[in-house]
């Protein structure tokens, strides 16, 4: 039997529900092709919810980090090993097979592929393939040491300036369209709702970065800041793709 590939998520703080861990797993289950084994990187506030799911988990390190600060940690071999892997935001809504994703893996030699921010000139680090090695550990090496990068806390900032400095060429993005911003795809389709509705079938994942999340789409009306009234002309987009939510995120 082939080895399965290790794949982690990260659920630190108290901003998500387990639910979330719950769902990436069947989503994972249902779209991730390759055979496989989630690790739920937990702080120990979180680790009684893992163990109750029956989830895989490790606890991460005490050193001071919070929610999506933890991410970091991920570049500490001692926690994830040395064999390549492959990491998912729980804010992640996996809509299609990930194959194309796997190709791209497989034809990219780049210790660290991620997402090419969508707002700004940086790495978005919801979705990330790592290879452990020199490259990757001087991530974590870096935040031992402390280095100051300009960042307000070890975040995918962090990370990007640190492997500019020090491992040119180290990092990678996966093919554009791949992974798509919710909030942006939405924003496209106030403009434009034939090029919204292209991209959202080229993507085989939709990222929620801050609000509103999977959940609050499916009930616009218990969360109105963010969904009825960012487009309070629009009703249409009060529940945008809550179709994908309720199938790929919901049921899975």
């Amino acid at each position: 039997m082939p080895v399965p590939m290790p794949v982690f998520t990260v659920f630190s703080g108290r901003t998500y529900a387990p639910v979330y861990v719950e769902r990436l797993q069947r989503m994972l289950a249902r779209h991730l092709p390759e055979p496989h084994r989630l690790t739920v990187l937990c702080d120990a506030a979180n680790r009684p919810a893992m163990a109750s799911l029956g989830q895989p988990h490790r606890c991460l390190e005490e050193r001071g980090l919070q929610g999506f600060c933890s991410k970091i940690q991920l570049f500490n071999p001692a926690l994830t090993g040395t064999e390549p892997f492959l990491y998912f935001d729980i804010t992640l809504v996996v809509r299609a097979s990930l194959a194309p994703l796997l190709r791209a893996a497989a034809a990219e030699p780049a210790p660290v592929i991620g997402v090419r921010d969508w707002n700004y000139p940086t790495l978005n680090s919801c979705l990330m393939q790592l290879r452990p090695g020199d490259a990757t550990a001087r991530v974590w090496q870096a935040y031992l040491e402390g280095e100051d990068h300009g960042t307000p806390g070890p975040n995918q900032n962090f990370i990007f300036r640190v492997l500019r400095q020090h491992a040119p060429g180290a990092l990678a993005f996966w093919p554009e369209g791949l992974v798509a911003s919710y909030r942006g795809l939405r924003k496209r389709a106030r403009r434009d709702d034939a090029a919204a509705e292209r991209a959202r079938q080229a993507a085989c994942v939709l990222k929620f970065h801050g609000r509103p999340r999977p959940h609050e789409v499916l009930r616009p009306w218990r969360h109105p800041t963010q969904t009825v009234l960012k487009n309070p002309g629009r009703p249409d987009l009060w529940a945008y793709l809550a179709g994908d939510i309720t199938e790929h995120w919901l049921l899975s």
